[in-house]
């Protein structure tokens, strides 16, 4: 509610469990999640700081609720091991997601319909700049503006 008194757009995004049907880190389904949100203007809603292969699964379910999404995956095993209040040292980044296979995930998530990519934790420049390339010789077109 807040957010939307700034009279900016309002970008919502949700972490996902590491594991099993889509959830957010609290257990609640995206729609569930969703639909505390009933009233308030959503500019676009995004899943952020969880495994690649979690928001596949979950794209889905967020792209069927409406509007620009996007996504935004981080680089770890797991987030598991992360206690409230913790950070990220407790952690361990993946060997198997350099650039070039993150891209891969990242692209994936647009030919599904999202809007919006990018990357989170242990997702550096490389992979950012692995992302853009493979956009481009898509031929899709790279900004910072939602085009509703």
């Amino acid at each position: 509610t807040a957010a939307s008194e700034s009279g900016k757009p309002v970008w919502l995004s949700w972490t996902l469990a590491d594991h099993g049907k889509p959830r957010l880190r609290s257990g609640e389904a995206i729609a569930t999640a969703a639909g505390a949100l009933d009233g308030l203007t959503v500019a676009a809603r995004l899943l952020n700081c969880c495994r690649p292969e979690a928001i596949a699964a979950a794209l889905p379910e967020l792209i069927d609720l409406g509007g620009p999404v996007g996504a935004y995956a981080n680089g770890f095993t797991s987030t598991e091991a992360l206690k409230h209040g913790g950070t990220v040292d407790v952690l361990h980044a993946r060997h198997d997601l350099g650039p070039d296979a993150y891209a891969d995930q990242a692209i994936g998530w647009v030919e599904a319909g999202a809007d919006i990519v990018g990357g989170c934790c242990e997702v550096g420049p490389a992979h950012i700049a692995a992302l853009r390339d493979r956009l481009e010789q898509a031929g899709y077109e790279i900004s910072g503006e939602i085009h509703a």
